[in-house]
């Protein structure tokens, strides 16, 4: 993770496994990295300064993408739940790969709830990345299919 300044860049957090989404909240000035491989959401304070003091880090039992903020400051991650099989749809070898989505209640170190909002086996979607929310619609992303699914949830956000 690199923070720049205005004139200088500087790293401010390394090692991750495979480290792909990135979401900063600026209400709670909290960081939150997708470490793909680790499948792990790792949560950090900004200092005042830019540099980050790890909080914590979150098990999700997935292979986090991209992260994106509902308007309660809930994390919906679009995930990978098996890195072989994505590994194999992304270099031509499988048709499809699973995909899932995943929402994170964060409050405080060790306070939390995960909740698997969707789950597929790639049929109708592979590759997800995404999962931005609006209202009560989730548009969701993904690595390489031609096209996309819109979920409609039961309650709006």
């Amino acid at each position: 993770v690199i923070y720049f300044d205005g004139k200088k860049f500087r790293q401010v957090a390394e090692n991750f496994a495979y480290a792909n989404g990135i979401r900063y909240d600026f209400e709670r000035e909290l960081l939150f990295v997708a470490e793909a491989r680790g499948f792990l959401i790792n949560v950090f304070k900004r200092e005042s300064n830019g540099d980050l003091a790890l909080i914590e880090k979150i098990p999700t039992g997935t292979g986090v993408d991209n992260i994106e903020f509902d308007t309660n400051g809930h994390l919906w991650i679009g995930c990978h739940p098996s890195l072989l099989a994505y590994s194999a749809f992304s270099g031509g070898k499988k048709p499809f790969a699973p995909s899932e989505i995943i929402k994170i209640a964060y409050n405080e170190k060790g306070d939390y709830t995960q909740e698997t909002i969707f789950l597929d086996d790639g049929l109708l979607v592979s590759g997800m990345s995404a999962a931005p929310v609006f209202k009560n619609f989730v548009f969701t992303g993904n690595v390489m299919d031609d096209h996309f699914l819109v979920l409609k949830l039961g309650i709006a956000i």
